[in-house]
This record gives structure tokens, sequence and C-alpha cells, in this order.
């Protein structure tokens, strides 16, 4: 099978045509295509409310129609939930999975899953398919059974396979345990650059090398924070120097997480660094998350909810999800291709309200 294009797509949304009106999947809103530039978009259409007169307009871009071309071309015949690849909502985005469902070869199904949190399989969440040798009638929206139970995002690798210079790791008293924490640091490079941020690690870990690279000199590392703006005091600064990593957009204007990875040691630590250096910069937005194994997500959810870091608002990401993550942007060679805030709908919300 040949691999889809962002000009594949377009072609394939243009059958629905500029005069016909379409309705959201369960939804009570309408959606009409406006404008469909050839060959590659972008595509530009209205959306309204039934019964409501007010409409508003949107575009499907390049960017977007591209990404869609690329993931669903190399995983045919797979559940791929929509909110993983656009960030949780937008116009633009449930727009273009309304189109795409519309049109003959994709379909909407709602597979078992299995919470990565909890271990527990529900089918409660929409997802939607290419299956490039079935098809429905134009126009129509049809759910398809799928059958096997899938994961939050394929696993396609491990970031235990990064190779690490055991004799750059210093004086460490456990090397497996720093080992795993540098493999993560290295996924979370990764991950960042997908979604076009660039990363901050530890000062005392830029020295450490994966493969024949020291850590600090790979790309799409902040070499130094002098010069991050977001940082505007030699106070946040030094307090950022010590967090394990941290995401920063690519214009420095945003930080999207503070990462702290708690492997072995206690959870305390990390949250204490995290809360230092919020107390340095108490206006900026980020998501404040500890990345963890699994059997230690009811210590972060008990020390996240103390008194001392609740301000915090903590956020938990296990070892699974940053497998999961790296696996997804490796296997579709994704380098500024997501929005930095996709990362959210990673994130479990750990903190008592």
């Amino acid at each position: 099978m040949s691999i889809l294009k962002a000009a594949d797509i377009v072609n394939i949304i243009s059958e629905l045509g500029t005069e016909k009106t379409y309705n959201y999947f369960k939804q009570h809103t309408k959606i009409k295509i406006t404008e469909i530039s050839k060959p590659e978009g972008p595509i530009k259409f209205t959306r309204w409310i039934s019964n409501k007169p007010e409409a508003k307009i949107g575009t499907i871009s390049v960017h977007q129609l591209t990404t869609i071309a690329t993931v669903f071309s190399r995983k045919p015949n797979y559940p791929i939930h929509f909110d993983r690849l656009f960030s949780a909502s937008g116009n633009s985005r449930s727009a273009l999975e309304s189109l795409l469902a519309c049109t003959p070869h994709f379909f909407m199904c709602y597979p078992q899953r299995t919470n990565i949190y909890t271990g527990e399989i529900d089918n409660k969440l929409k997802h939607i398919m290419y299956c490039p040798n079935e098809r429905h009638t134009l126009g129509e929206i049809v759910i398809k059974e799928y059958k096997q139970t899938i994961s939050e995002v394929e696993l396609d690798a491990e970031f235990s396979s990064f190779k690490i210079q055991p004799d750059s790791l210093g004086y460490e008293l456990d090397i497996e345990a720093k080992t795993i924490h540098t493999q993560i640091q290295f996924a979370m490079i990764q991950i960042g650059k997908a979604l076009d941020c660039v990363t901050w690690i530890a000062k005392n870990d830029h020295s450490i090398k994966i493969r024949d690279t020291q850590l600090g000199k790979l790309q799409g590392v902040v070499p130094s924070l002098d010069k991050v703006p977001i940082l505007y005091t030699p106070e946040s600064k030094m307090a950022a120097s010590l967090v394990d990593c941290i995401w920063f957009t690519s214009d420095y204007h945003h930080m999207p997480a503070v990462i702290e990875i708690e492997h072995s040691t206690g959870v305390t630590p990390g949250l204490t660094r995290m809360l230092k250096l919020k107390e340095t910069i108490p206006s900026i937005k980020t998501n404040y998350t500890i990345v963890s194994p699994i059997k230690f997500r009811n210590k972060v959810v008990t020390e996240a909810n103390n008194r001392a870091f609740r301000s915090l608002d903590v956020k938990y990401m296990p070892y699974s999800t940053v497998n999961e993550l790296y696996g997804f942007i490796n296997k579709f060679n994704l380098t500024k291709s997501l929005q930095h805030d996709l990362v959210d709908s990673f994130l479990e919300k750990v903190v008592e309200t």
C-alpha cells in the first residue's frame, strides 16, 4: 500500500464538495467546506450549531493534513485518538475529524483500552480508523467494531534501548537507577522536539554520555539558562538549574512542563525543587509533573496532596506513558509536528480539589 500524503487527504475530503452540509459525530454541530486549496491544502470551513444563526469560520492547515496523512498511512486499520495528535480541543481538529469520518475509508470506533493508571479496560473514548480496503457511503459517519484491546498510544519503542556510557555517570551509588533516570531524560528530549520544545536537563547531568555525545550537547537541549527570558530572575535560573527536565517552547515564551523523575529516591526532594522554582516565578503557568514507575503512583498522590505542595497542583506521568509517547513520535518521525499543549492529555491530575 502506498504512503498517504497531504494531497491525498485533500483529494479524499474534496469528494464531499463545497455545496453540502454535514453533521459532526453525535453533536448538533453542522459543518460545510467553503474552500479547498489543492494540492495540499489548506481547507476552509464554516461550522454552526443547529437552530443557531451564528457561524464560525476555521481553517484546517497543511501541517494538520500532513500529520494525519503520515499517521494513518503508516497505521491502517488501527484506531487513532485525534486528541493525541492535535491536543484535546480546537475547532479545526474536530472539523478535520468530522470531515474525514464522512469519507468512505474512515470509520469511527470505540476500541477497548487499558487505562494506564488503573489497569481497568473501558471503551469510552472515540477513535477514528483508516480502512483502505473497506468503504461506506460518502457523507455518512459509520461506527466500526474493533475487537482488540489497545493501550493509550501504540507501543513502538522502548527507551531502555538507549545506550548510556556507565563511566560517565560519576560516582553513583545506584548505577541502574541513574541509567534509567538518564534514559527517561533522553526520551523527554525527543518528545520535546516533537512538541516544538527545547529541553533543559539538570546541570549535573549535562556531562552524561549517550552513545558518544554528552547529554547537554544533544540537539534540542538548552545549553544554558542564562538567556532564558521566562526565568526572569537570578533566583529562578538557580532553582531551575537543579530540576531534572524543563520543556520550553522554542521561542521561550512558554514553559509547558517542569518535570522531576523519581525512580528510587523519595518523591519529596523532587517536589521541593519544583516548589522552590515556583516560588521564584509565581506568575508563570506550567505543569509541575512527577514521572515515576506506576508502583510509586500512590506515593506521588499522597505527597502531592500534602499541604506543603498543594499549590503546585502536581500532575503525574508513569514510565509507561513516556515509553508510549516516545514510541509514537519515533515511529512517525515527528519533529516540531505537534502542539505543545498535547502533553496535557497525557498527564493525570492527582491533587484533590
